[in-house]
């Protein structure tokens, strides 16, 4: 009798993912074979963000980023250009460099001191003539460039894929529109120093809750009671949730949960959230004057001018309103690395500036009271996957399942609707079809939005 042999995960996509059922298995949060997929076919093909432009002004200023399960040295040369390289010595595979970021003349490899200039190439082999006997090529060894690197407007990206669409067309309207909600806020430089912590979840956990505004009612309660999120006007206070009898539970809806606007783009960008003028009636107008100026409003365009959600980049760069760039660093199933990119306005005066970078601190990061409470909610989260009958229990997204229409204009698909997961749902649909490792014009069109989720 011949044993059958268990299907791959690959055959078994669409079961994990469906769009229909708005059901995720959970077993893709915590499944090594699924994370060590995800790693060569998103992580390996994608374009990633590396660094902002401002990081590294000056030639021999370096930084260096991930890129999956891989460290790379993105590096200003001295042309001014920029590469970026693998942080592993093609003689031994040690580090190059230890630094997080600096600048330097050239980077020596502190096991046997090989040394590497700025543009990568080998330059120095200690001994090469008496103990290579002139014979070592070192044309043939420099360190590992990246396939592809480009920026969009102080972004740098990068890819290992030499075949890859470039930027521009991977990022799409929906993904430079999420980008120029930042980029719009002024002449921005990073704040320097990276906030970076790790929390026990699936990376996964930190890219759906990126679309989520069903949860801050309850998760973030402290924050509204401390003032950290404005809470609503008097009027909005009704009709929140109720208990089997009908008695006010005193979680109430928001001006934000009825205004919703969702924009999902090729590859699995999306944007989600509430519109602005509905932020606007809790929030005030003040915090958001840059964005209401004639330039900024011809730049978002009519569509993005309605735009105060979250903004992401598939697969694991996210936009705050508040001015800050987040990026998810899977390290295992169940670790992810969180680094913070505090962003301000170099024309602003030195209390603005300071002003904004506490209330950053103070939201988001290792100190901040929003990424505490959604870090243990992520962590619960990811921890149940792993039970024998917990995990037999699907992940649910059916709000607003099969009742909305997308809209498409100016090279957008736009979803108007109160509080709903379409972008959670359509990040997982991207998810599936990257996991397939299809062609790049495969990979478009199957993930072209359709008409209605």
């Amino acid at each position: 009798m011949t044993e059958t042999s268990p299907a791959s995960v690959v055959d078994q996509l669409d079961s994990l993912v469906s769009l229909e059922r708005g059901e995720i298995d959970r077993r893709i949060f915590s499944d090594q074979e699924i994370f060590d997929l995800e790693m060569k076919y998103i992580f390996g093909r994608a374009w990633l963000f590396l660094c902002h432009e401002s990081q590294i002004p000056k030639r021999g200023d370096f930084f260096e980023a991930p890129m999956g399960t891989d460290n790379v040295l993105v590096v200003r040369q001295r042309d001014g250009g920029i590469k970026a390289f693998l942080n592993t010595c093609s003689h031994r595979g040690n580090a190059v460099c230890r630094a997080e970021e600096g600048n330097v003349r050239n980077f020596m490899c502190t096991y046997h001191g090989w040394t590497f200039g700025l543009d990568g190439e080998l330059v120095g082999v200690p001994g090469s003539s008496l103990f290579y006997k002139e014979k070592l090529d070192r044309s043939q060894h420099p360190l590992r460039k990246v396939a592809q690197l480009e920026s969009y407007r102080g972004f740098v990206f990068a890819t290992f894929d030499e075949t890859a669409p470039p930027l521009q067309e991977y990022l799409g309207a929906t993904g430079r529109l999420g980008l120029d909600l930042l980029a719009e806020r002024g002449d921005i430089e990073v704040v320097p120093g990276i906030q970076k912590f790790t929390v026990r979840t699936n990376w996964k956990f930190t890219v759906d809750n990126v679309f989520d505004y069903y949860h801050p009612q309850i998760t973030h309660m402290s924050a509204f009671a401390v003032g950290l999120i404005p809470s609503p006007p008097d009027s909005y206070m009704e009709g929140g949730a109720r208990s089997e009898s009908g008695a006010n539970l005193e979680v109430p809806f928001l001006p934000t949960d009825l205004h919703n606007v969702v924009m999902i783009g090729e590859y699995g960008h999306a944007i989600s959230g509430p519109d602005q003028d509905s932020l606007e009636v809790s929030a005030g107008q003040e915090p958001f004057a840059w964005r209401h100026t004639a330039e900024t409003q011809a730049k978002l365009g009519r569509h993005g001018s309605r735009v105060a959600g979250h903004p992401h980049v598939f697969p694991t760069t996210w936009v705050t309103a508040g001015g800050q760039l987040s990026l998810r660093v899977p390290r295992s199933p169940d670790v992810t690395e969180i680094w913070w990119f505090s962003f301000c306005d170099k024309n602003a005066s030195p209390e603005e500036n300071a002003a904004l970078l506490s209330s950053h601190i103070h939201s988001f990061g290792p100190a901040g009271l929003l990424e505490q409470e959604d870090g243990e909610n992520w962590a619960q989260s990811t921890l149940q996957t792993k039970g024998l009958k917990s995990r037999e229990i699907p992940q649910l997204l059916k709000m607003g399942l099969g009742t909305s229409e997308v809209i498409k204009d100016d090279g957008l698909a736009i979803i108007d609707a109160p509080i709903n997961e379409h972008a959670q749902l359509w990040t997982y649909h991207a998810w599936r079809e990257w996991l397939r490792n299809p062609t790049w014009d495969e990979l478009r069109e199957r993930t072209a939005p359709r008409d209605r989720y």
